[in-house]
């Protein structure tokens, strides 16, 4: 649900007045730092019954406050933000698969021909480096059959230790450290995946501030056509008096009036409708969108500035370097690769090494002593599968995913490099229209005040000076539209660069 900014309480002020009262931007106003959070906390609506306006905002919504609450409090990108938490709570998991294991084992006979007991307890550490490393005690007493004669101990019971280390598969990587290596790349990857949402977002927040800029000024262009067509009527009817004017002027007068209302209730709904979808990215710091004023509209765009001619000439290159996407794709190959080196590993056949030892303590458990001396087991065991279609398949789908990924690399680089192309030529389009709508409205102007000076002579009517105002006003709306299409562009150039705000 909407709600209001902390600066739109009720007040009554006209659309010409808060505009004029907002001082107008600088160069540096197009990227600001400055958002009010302590203007937008919880108990602001309580206080802004009390606070007049100009102490709750003193100055115009920049597009700076709207980045700024983009990246603190937009739910998709705060979705985005979760992502690392997502990452790192795979990177514990996989770090589980090294956890030291404790087992513990109880076996009791209390009736059986052989009546014996066995306890065990023993703690086993995989390593990095492939194998495992192994600790145990146990204990067993009782009547043993001879084929389990290895259960009984001495009566201090058996310490044991060993090591199990792979020589061939298994030696420079296996499945855990394949899943460990690729959740530590997995929260790496995640950062540009947040960059390219960052930007994205900033882009698209950065237009609709600047719709909702021009919604406002045209707005106010046709409050100031209608003001004209209200400001006539005394002194027409004055004119009419003295039969200096028809009576149809009056009529003529009052149809332009009310054809220019409806121009403004038009006027107004674009500016609502622009406020609405800038809501959805202007928050407060808890994430309720702000629906803002129209006392929050600047006075007019800041000065539009190219950027410089080299600038230009190393933007493909400044956006490929910057690009998040082509990280992202960098971390998924390095991903792809992990899992290659795994796969090529499983063709290799299991080897594995041990070693085993264990030592008997306390009082002995038969009269020849057979559990008392110290034990050392050496092993080699083996496993080649023949046809190794597991390992051989996932190298040939990794391989495929590898080339996948190189073709997406280079189309991504080739599509950065012409939406960098395609943003220069909408920015340096929207800045030559600029200069022509500029003097479209220098001459307009000019003719509306030459058109004044002959309807006050008596020399034109009522309806062609309508013409020259209306054509006054369509250039204002034409210069409105290309200043905002050129700071579009802006946002659009910049989202090319990859620059994150």
């Amino acid at each position: 649900m909407h709600r209001q900014s902390p600066a739109i309480a009720p007040v009554e002020m006209t659309a010409t007045a808060n505009n004029a009262a907002a001082p107008n931007h600088t160069e540096s106003d197009v990227y600001p730092v400055s958002f009010d959070s302590d203007a937008l906390t919880t108990q602001a609506p309580a206080r802004l019954l009390e606070a007049p306006l100009e102490e709750i905002q003193p100055k115009p919504l920049s597009m700076q406050d709207v980045l700024t609450a983009v990246q603190s409090s937009y739910p998709l990108l705060t979705s985005a933000y979760l992502g690392r938490d997502v990452a790192l709570g795979e990177n514990v998991t996989a770090w589980g698969d090294f956890d030291v294991k404790l087992k513990g084992e109880s076996v009791s006979k209390p009736e059986n021909y052989y009546k014996n007991y066995h306890n065990k307890l023993s703690v086993e550490k995989p390593l990095m480096a492939g194998g495992y490393l192994y600790g145990g005690y146990r204990v067993g007493r009782g009547y043993f059959p001879p084929w389990y004669g290895d259960e009984e101990t001495n009566d201090g019971g058996e310490f044991a230790a060993g090591v199990g280390v792979p020589l061939l598969k298994g030696r420079a990587i296996d499945q855990r450290r394949s899943e460990l290596f690729q959740a530590e790349l997995e929260r790496r990857r995640v950062e540009p995946e947040i960059r390219v949402q960052v930007i994205e977002f900033c882009r698209v927040a950065s237009i609709y501030y600047w719709d909702w800029v021009a919604a406002g000024m045209s707005r106010r262009a046709q409050q100031d056509l209608l003001s004209l067509a209200e400001q006539r009527v005394q002194s027409i009817q004055k004119r009419i008096e003295l039969g200096d004017l028809k009576q149809i002027t009056r009529i003529t007068n009052e149809q332009l009036i009310a054809s220019r209302e409806t121009k403004l209730i038009e006027a107004e709904r674009k500016l609502q409708s622009a406020a609405i979808k800038l809501s959805l990215f202007f928050r407060d710091p808890i994430g309720e969108p702000l629906l803002p004023h129209d006392s929050l509209l600047p006075g007019d765009f800041p000065p539009p500035h190219l950027p410089s001619v080299e600038e230009l000439d190393a933007a493909p290159s400044a956006a490929i370097a910057a690009s998040p996407m082509l990280a992202e794709l960098e971390w998924k190959a390095r991903q792809l690769r992990i899992e290659l080196d795994y796969a090529e590993n499983s063709i290799l056949p299991k080897l594995d090494a041990q070693l085993y030892a264990s030592k008997d303590v306390g009082g002995p458990a038969n009269v020849d002593r057979t559990k008392s001396p110290f034990e050392l087991e050496l092993g080699l065991y083996g496993e080649v599968p023949l046809q190794r279609r597991a390992a051989l398949g996932k190298i040939t789908s990794t391989e495929a995913k590898l080339q996948q990924l190189n073709a997406k690399r280079q189309f991504t680089t080739d599509k950065t490099v012409a939406t960098v192309q395609d943003a220069i030529s909408a920015l340096q389009n929207a800045k030559e229209r600029i200069y022509r709508a500029e003097q479209n409205v220098s001459l307009a102007e000019e003719a509306l005040a030459l058109a004044r000076i002959q309807f006050n002579a008596g020399d034109i009517d009522v309806v062609e000076l309508n013409i020259f105002e209306q054509s006054a006003t369509d250039a204002q709306l034409t210069d409105i539209s290309s200043k905002a299409d050129f700071f579009k562009a802006v946002a659009d150039y910049r989202a090319a660069l990859n620059i994150t705000p």
